[in-house]
């Protein structure tokens, strides 16, 4: 299963990053997403369930979102969903939903935020676009006209190697992935997004 679904919800835990064996930067942490009806006994909206979802990001975005997002923070998240099916220390099958995020925002119905852009690495062009003088950049497939300098499609050239199965590595138990060990099972390799910019992204 892979789909990309739109998210609105809480987070849960404190973001980690880390390196993957690749040497991407990856963040990651849990969200909540509470479906909600009206009482009519009540006359109030109240939580009828809740689904747990664990958010990936890579590369230059996995930073932002370290420094970003926190335990508490109401977010919008949109990406592609895969569906992981596992096996617990018990025996007995498990099964997580994992999302890889190409976009990751406040909910901005329920705060406020100030929008700040990366300036450590040049725009790149989404594939097979091209430059127009006066107009901007004209994608070839959609016609969809952009600003010069648009950055590149976030689904374009940045997803990592997951493995046959899923994100994590294979055999791993939901909750093992998100402890002590990297992605790529170095220990120390993940840190919290409470570190300091310069020991955030390195391995032990």
């Amino acid at each position: 299963m892979n789909d990309t679904i739109t998210l609105r919800g809480w987070v849960g835990t404190e973001p980690t990053v880390g390196l993957t064996r690749h040497n991407t930067p990856y963040c990651r942490f849990r969200m909540s997403v509470n479906d909600r009806r009206f009482d009519r006994e009540r006359q109030s909206w109240v939580d009828n369930h809740t689904s747990w979802y664990n958010i990936q990001c890579y590369g230059p975005m996995a930073e932002n979102v370290a420094d970003s997002v926190r335990k508490g923070h109401r977010l919008i998240v949109m990406g592609r969903l895969q569906i992981r099916n596992f096996e617990r220390a018990d025996g007995t099958p498990g099964t997580e939903a994992d999302l890889i995020a190409a976009s990751v925002g406040h909910d901005l119905a329920l705060g406020m935020g100030r929008w700040n852009r990366r300036r450590d690495e040049p725009a790149q062009l989404p594939r097979g676009a091209e430059t127009v003088a006066g107009v901007g950049v004209v994608d070839p497939v959609t016609g969809e006209v952009a600003a010069e300098g648009a950055p590149e499609d976030p689904f374009l050239g940045v997803a990592p190697d997951f493995g046959e199965d899923g994100a994590f590595p294979p055999g791993d138990e939901a909750a093992a992935a998100y402890g002590d060990e990297g992605q790529d099972g170095d220990e120390g390799a993940e840190r919290s997004a409470d570190a300091g910019p310069g020991e955030r992204l390195m391995s032990a």
